[in-house]
């Protein structure tokens, strides 16, 4: 009998959670192929397109994406199956370098990592596998001591970086170095991360990613790391908008030049008014 009471009341909380979901629950299914098909990342996919395309109007045509954090290598197998598309599509050139420990979660017991959230030794990766399995180059060590190795690497113009190193200080790491990679940031740095936020309401401005970005911008002179409002208007990045930052490198020799909609290309003509295009 206590048995069935509490599927019954799994099924009440769930049914409740459903009816006040205030997204469509088209979102929620496509969040849940996103976790039930390790490979099945939208949000990838829309990121590296959107980088690539930027990087195609101010006519580089070769970029660099940098994935923090492998784990199983699930997020590097998407980005190389999604790239030869977007290769195609955009005629822009894709190296993925990706940043690993490989042995997992490093001990800590700074109160702002959130250990709460995370084991030592969590995600540790097969090294060997991994290397066998992937075209990418992997550089492994603590983050701190790799910025100077990917630098020797010289990452052409890059345009994306994919935060998944859940410590606020493996965050905090990374970004106090990365002026070390300034020449080859592009002007805008897509920058997705992926702990940001977490369903318990756990993580926030006080600590994890949420507290690295927040110094980084205090301390940071000519990088700087922004979020856009939401909006009905962003409809690009499904499943990322709400991880999605942009990095701006405001000393980028091409940081001021224009790559947006030629008015006068992209208008309807109706009689003698002109609409200028939404999308």
């Amino acid at each position: 009998m206590k048995k069935i009471k509490k599927i019954f009341y799994r099924i009440k909380i769930f049914t409740l959670r459903v009816l006040g979901y205030e997204k469509p629950l088209r979102v929620a299914l496509l969040k849940y192929f996103s976790l039930k098909y390790k490979l099945f990342r939208p949000h990838y996919e829309t990121m590296l397109l959107e980088s690539c395309t930027e990087a195609k109007k101010l006519a580089y045509n070769e970029v660099s994406i940098l994935e923090l954090g492998i784990a199983g290598g699930n997020g590097i197998l998407s980005l190389e199956k999604y790239k030869k598309n977007i290769e195609n599509i955009t005629d822009v050139k894709i190296n993925i370098y990706g940043l690993d420990s490989g042995e997992g979660m490093p001990t800590s017991d700074n109160k702002a990592d959130a250990i709460f959230l995370t084991k030592e030794g969590s995600y540790k990766i097969d090294k060997k596998k991994i290397d066998q399995k992937f075209g990418t180059t992997i550089i492994y060590g603590m983050i701190k001591n790799t910025i100077d190795e990917l630098f020797k690497s010289y990452p052409k113009n890059i345009v994306l970086i994919i935060f998944d190193l859940d410590y606020y200080t493996s965050t905090r790491d990374f970004l106090e170095q990365i002026s070390k990679l300034e020449k080859f940031l592009m002007p805008r740095v897509y920058c997705y991360f992926d702990d940001v936020f977490n369903a318990t309401h756990w993580i926030n401005e006080f600590n994890g990613e949420n507290l690295a970005i927040r110094e980084f911008n205090k301390n940071s002179k000519n990088l700087k790391i922004g979020k856009s409002l939401d909006n009905v208007m962003d409809f690009k990045f499904p499943l990322a908008k709400n991880n999605l930052y942009i990095m701006h490198n405001f000393n980028h020799p091409d940081y001021n030049k224009y790559i947006g909609h030629d008015n006068e290309e992209n208008s309807l003509s109706l009689g003698n008014i002109k609409t200028s295009k939404l999308f």
